[in-house]
């Protein structure tokens, strides 16, 4: 006979890991599944820091979400008492007319959000390690950071459990259907389960379970790197004085990083990766891409660097590169949340909240409208 569950969460990353955390204040019944044994490395949740920012160049539609994150984060970290946030400020450099200068700039002024135009002279003298050409410029956030994201899953997971949750990890989802009453039967590689509510969480597999939906998602392989210091002063890449940062070069030419942490300088490239199967993505980081980004570095930070260590990680990218939150169309007992186009983590503290309410037919705290699946799908 099935186990059954009010709620059942597929996928324990980001998303899955803050849905089982307020969901377990509720009282109900929830079962948590993963494939892997979460925190862990194969899908988007991974790789040692994630940046968190306000003055969000995506859309303006953003930053209340993100504010709400903000406070859901300290939180948890009052509650689970480890440090999960890092504040180190934020700086999104570009030529005034790019994406990531100009679209930040007006959610800030949207939002009413502290930030400071900084120009190519500025950025060297506060922030010496940076090597902006004369037409650079960057907005400043005072309050942007990193969050760690396997100390905020395991966060999340560790407050989650309790007697009424279970947890089924490296048990693969193998098939969902819908029964004649609304209930959720889910078949594992290890037995059968049914719940009233399914959250579906899981990333870059999502297609597998409801290829029906037709979804437009293109899983993308990210490579991250770390490298050490060669030559140079490592005081100018330390949190207090090196700001999270999202630079611009030109269109489709972004990338991203983080002060150094251990002693070791994180960079990648934001989009733009192989498309890729998520069995079988190539999770090898080759010698060709390790150099780029040596070379980005070598070219726009005063500082010489040797290769230390990589990873890959996986975009679940949208048409429109917005995330999708929405109930199944064909059973509203379903709720699917997930594709989060390479930059969801930093919600996820709230959007686990949402996912809560909506599994609870509570009123939302925010309006999910725009990340219907309508909007990708018409």
């Amino acid at each position: 006979m099935s186990m059954h569950y009010d709620v059942a969460i597929i996928g324990a990353g980001a998303m899955g890991s803050a849905a089982a955390y307020h969901l377990s204040k509720t009282g109900k019944k929830i079962l948590v599944l993963d494939q892997f044994e979460p925190p862990h490395t194969y899908g988007s949740s991974h790789g040692q820091s994630r940046i968190i920012r306000e003055a969000y160049f995506e859309s303006p539609l953003y930053v209340p979400l993100v504010q709400q994150a903000y406070v859901l984060w300290q939180e948890l970290e009052q509650a689970s008492g480890k440090q999960l946030f890092l504040k180190t400020g934020g700086l999104m450099l570009g030529h005034k007319d790019s994406k990531v200068f100009s679209g930040a700039e007006h959610s800030a002024i949207k939002w009413n959000v502290w930030y400071e135009v900084i120009g190519s002279k500025e950025i060297s003298k506060r922030f010496p390690a940076f090597r902006p050409d004369y037409n650079t410029v960057a907005l400043y956030e005072k309050n942007a950071g990193l969050l760690f994201p396997e100390a905020c899953i395991t966060a999340h997971l560790s407050l989650a459990s309790g007697s009424n949750t279970g947890f089924r990890f490296n048990e693969k989802v193998t098939e969902v259907s819908s029964l004649a009453d609304g209930t959720i039967s889910i078949n594992t590689t290890k037995g059968n389960y049914t719940a009233g509510k399914l959250i579906v969480s899981n990333g870059a597999w999502m297609t597998t379970l409801f290829p029906s939906l037709q979804m437009p998602l293109t899983v993308t392989r990210q490579p991250l790197c770390w490298f050490d210091f060669e030559a140079g002063n490592p005081e100018w890449f330390s949190p207090a004085n090196f700001p999270i940062y999202i630079w611009e070069l030109s269109r489709h030419n972004v990338f991203y990083g983080f002060p150094a942490l251990e002693n070791k300088l994180k960079i990648a490239i934001h989009h733009g990766g192989i498309e890729s199967n998520p069995d079988t993505v190539d999770r090898e980081v080759h010698r060709e891409e390790i150099d780029h980004l040596a070379s980005i570095i070598s070219t726009h930070f005063n500082v010489k660097v040797t290769y230390s260590h990589s990873s890959v990680c996986m975009y679940t990218n949208t048409a429109t590169e917005d995330f999708i939150i929405d109930r199944h169309p064909a059973n509203n007992n379903i709720i699917i949340a997930s594709p989060c186009s390479g930059h969801g983590f930093k919600f996820s503290s709230a959007i686990g909240k949402l996912l809560c309410e909506m599994a609870c037919e509570a009123p939302l705290s925010f309006d999910l409208s725009a990340f219907s699946l309508k909007t990708q799908t018409s």
